[in-house]
């Protein structure tokens, strides 16, 4: 840690991490270095069920609950 932010929080917003350098932690300065920017945390508010027939499972993304998400990512992964 840089004696500089030594005891300061982190300057992103709503982060509670001790700052790492130029004020951040360690992810966001990451972020800021690589991206030049310091991405927003997003929440996403996805109502609605699996469109996999007999699922019935919350959906996580792209009309698929995270279980059949995560097996169509593998099996189209797996067909290359």
């Amino acid at each position: 840690m840089n004696i500089k932010n030594k005891g300061l929080k982190c300057k992103a917003e709503q982060c509670n991490k001790l700052a790492f350098c130029k004020g951040f932690c360690t992810k966001h300065y990451q972020q800021l270095k690589f991206n030049g920017k310091v991405k927003e945390q997003v929440f996403l508010n996805i109502e609605g069920f699996c469109k996999n027939i007999g699922c019935g499972r919350q959906v996580f993304v792209k009309g698929l609950c995270q279980r059949c998400y995560s097996k169509e990512r593998m099996r189209l992964v797996n067909a290359d």
